[in-house]
């Protein structure tokens, strides 16, 4: 059925007009917002206050607990963002429907961020942080000047936990090498990223001048480190990570360099402790890894 409104509408409007069914719990919207494809799937409660626009086409759906899930996409694409899918939908059967810009989108870099790796990733640095920070204050000293010692370290960890619990992880699952794209189920509130295409390569973590730099084949990695100024005096040179397009991260001298890259340098940890600078560097590379970020003490 079609229904015409004077002026704005809300799906209160809709509703008294079209009276959906008693089992109808979801509504889907499709229509067009600031030029552009707009898809939204949304609980028929909220529906009421949700603003239709002209030419929106509205479905009512009667989901049964369990058997729809939402899925997002961003990054180079054009078109709907938003996709109401089956539970047993993979990520190539979606992929069919997603309308890319073939110019810049980086479809051998797909990868997907999922709230339940998030999760687990949070968790797991939350867990190695605590026991980082108990081995810190509870570390033994031989002499006056040790404990001294002990007890800066131990200030210089606090602090460190203090921030390091504030990151969030991006929860990336990799599904892309090589050039590949492997096919996954995906979960509720996957979202899908399509990079775009790039020159540039970011430098940061303890570099003295944190940039961006155009990348250039050949290109060694002491030049993009000059590049940045040069490593800082607390530069871990034998920790250094890259952050690969799609999500992987990894040692530098294991990976290369390409375009897209991201090169954290890791900082040092200097201590007669040596489980506590093992334990740190560890905490180091599982933070590097959830949230693409170099944290300094």
């Amino acid at each position: 059925a079609r229904y015409e409104f004077m002026g704005t509408a809300t799906g209160a409007h809709l509703l008294d007009l079209a009276t959906p069914l008693n089992s109808a719990s979801h509504v889907s919207i499709s229509g067009i917002r600031n030029r552009a494809p707009f898809n939204v799937y949304i609980p028929i409660a909220e529906f009421a206050q949700f603003q239709l626009a002209d030419g929106d086409t509205v479905d009512f759906v009667a989901d049964k607990r369990g058997r729809t899930i939402m899925a997002a996409v961003t990054g180079a694409i054009q078109g709907a963002s938003r996709f109401p899918v089956r539970k047993d939908t993979t990520l190539k059967s979606l992929l069919q429907y997603v309308e890319i810009e073939p110019a810049i989108a980086d479809t051998s870099a797909i990868y997907i961020r999922r709230q339940s790796v998030a999760a687990q990733q949070k968790a797991i640095i939350a867990d190695s942080l605590r026991r980082l920070e108990q081995s810190a204050l509870t570390s033994t000293s031989s002499s006056v000047d040790e404990a001294n010692i002990r007890v800066r370290e131990a200030e210089l960890i606090q602090d460190f936990v203090r921030r390091a619990a504030t990151l969030e992880p991006d929860g990336v699952v990799v599904v892309s090498r090589g050039g590949t794209v492997k096919d996954l189920l995906l979960e509720d509130n996957d979202v899908i990223v399509i990079p775009q295409k790039t020159d540039v390569v970011h430098v940061s973590g303890e570099v003295l001048i944190p940039k961006a730099i155009t990348y250039e084949k050949g290109m060694s990695l002491h030049e993009y480190l000059e590049s940045a100024g040069g490593l800082s005096d607390r530069a871990d040179k034998d920790n250094i990570l890259v952050a690969k397009q799609n999500g992987e991260v990894g040692k530098v001298q294991n990976m290369g360099i390409a375009p897209g890259d991201r090169i954290l340098v890791m900082p040092r940890f200097d201590s007669k402790n040596m489980q506590l600078a093992k334990d740190f560097t560890q905490i180091l590379y599982q933070i590097a890894v959830a949230t693409k970020v170099a944290v300094g003490l």
